[in-house]
């Protein structure tokens, strides 16, 4: 093993050792074969192709660990009001929840919201057969290592035919002062003919700077027949602190799934989505904003599986580099040779604003039946010359015309949010990273 593989190997099988006398056998299953499928698979390198383009030192070198609790967090009570939406919420402070910070209250009736920790004592059963069947260990090494630490995050349920007109929020906060590891873990199982929002928001305590960190989490979504969801990524940590984000989702007969990805912050930032039709009529739209500066690596990663017919899926990510940023974006597109009449549509589009600013995109389509239609792009440029020359033209200085042009460019993924808080909570995250926004550098 390498020193870093070592030392996550060393991390988990301390945390497993803990309280095994009150753990349930098939947790300690769970828990026992994703450390054996970590310690098989390794950290991932640049020689394994699902990771060419990113640099894992940050993880490979870091000293995380689980935190043993959120601790008091009635000081972060300001944070979270800047963070928090209507409607019920779920906070974590670095991995733990956080009773004092939470709120339930307003929850639609048929929807069913608890956090990790409780739901294994109070739904063993039923987390026994729903935990790990979207998101398989034995195919990924961050999933696996999730796994081996799995004990904290949310399960949200909604019942046949429920809606919910309020968007569910689930809020992680990142201290900053230690090298602490998280391992959230989000289950959604959608019944028949339900619908809801689910906004995932990721930030730092402090507001970005020198917050560390390494947040390692995992979603798996349900959908029923006929369900509903849109889920929303809002990644906005620090900026030394480390995200890999896992979002596997499998959608029933004639369900819609809207993803939204913003990716903001941290050193290091891979979030991935992997959606699998299982039922025909599917219809799923996975867009994705990643805005980087300094340093900051943002990877992309998107698979869709089109496994039966008559499904649709539409794709739009675009990046923003500064700097010597680099952002990568990898989306592949399955259809499977049953799988006629599909109808799935990807674009990816990147803005350089440096010399020293990097891209990498690959669109990627694997057609296996003959009745489909199918199509992929990507694009890399910088700002329309044109463009910059009329507004400075019209007395706008160049500073303030890039950053009409950059938020131009981004405004087509914020835009594609609903009006409403969620939006606002987009727009409030992006405004600092645009040109000309104050800057505190940070080095990993």
């Amino acid at each position: 093993m390498t020193p870093g593989l070592t030392r996550y190997v060393d991390v988990a099988s301390r945390f497993q050792a803990r309280d095994t006398a009150t753990t349930p056998a098939w947790l300690q299953r769970v828990r026992q074969e994703g450390l054996a499928h970590f310690a098989r698979l390794g950290l991932p390198t640049t020689r394994d192709e699902a990771w060419k383009y990113t640099n894992l030192a940050p993880i490979a070198d870091g000293a995380f660990v689980p935190s043993a609790t959120a601790g008091s967090t009635a000081e972060l009570a300001a944070v979270v009001a800047r963070l928090a939406l209507p409607g019920p919420r779920l906070v974590f402070v670095d991995g733990r929840l956080s009773p004092e910070l939470s709120s339930v209250a307003g929850l639609p009736r048929g929807l069913t919201l608890k956090p990790l920790r409780d739901a294994l004592v109070e739904d063993g059963a039923f987390l026994e057969a729903e935990l790990g069947q979207r998101a398989l260990a034995a195919e990924h090494a961050f999933t696996a290592l999730n796994a081996a630490l799995l004990e904290d995050g949310a399960v949200l349920r909604l019942a046949p035919g429920a809606l919910s007109e309020v968007p569910v929020q689930l809020v992680f906060l990142t201290r900053g002062d230690a090298p602490v590891l998280a391992s959230p873990r989000i289950l959604v199982v959608a019944g028949e003919g339900s619908e809801a929002t689910l906004v995932e928001t990721y930030a730092s305590a402090t507001g970005g700077g020198s917050g560390q960190g390494f947040t390692n989490a995992v979603t798996e979504v349900t959908l029923g027949d006929n369900a509903s969801l849109k889920h929303y990524r809002l990644q906005a940590e620090g900026d030394a602190a480390v995200h890999v984000g896992g979002l596997h989702v499998r959608q029933g007969r004639d369900s819609r799934f809207v993803s939204h990805t913003f990716a903001f912050g941290g050193v290091l930032a891979r979030n991935e989505v992997h959606v699998t039709f299982a039922g025909e009529g599917g219809d799923a739209t996975l867009n994705g904003l990643y805005v980087g500066r300094g340093t900051q690596h943002l990877d992309q990663r998107t698979a869709l599986d089109h496994a039966v017919p008559r499904c649709t899926s539409r794709e739009l990510y675009k990046g923003v580099l500064d700097d010597r940023a680099r952002g990568t974006f990898h989306g592949l597109v399955k259809v499977r040779q049953d799988a006629q009449r599909t109808d799935s549509r990807q674009q990816n589009r990147n803005l350089l604003l440096s010399e020293h600013a990097q891209a990498d995109t690959r669109p990627q389509l694997e057609i296996l039946a003959d009745d489909v239609k199918c199509a992929h792009g990507a694009v890399v440029g910088r700002l329309d010359a044109q463009a910059l020359f009329y507004l400075r033209s019209r007395g706008i200085p160049r500073a303030e015309a890039e950053r009409l042009l950059t938020y131009a460019f981004a405004r087509e993924l914020v835009d594609a949010v609903p009006e409403g808080p969620v939006r606002a909570s987009v727009e409030g995250l992006l405004a600092p990273k645009l040109p000309g926004a104050p800057r505190t550098e940070v080095t990993a």
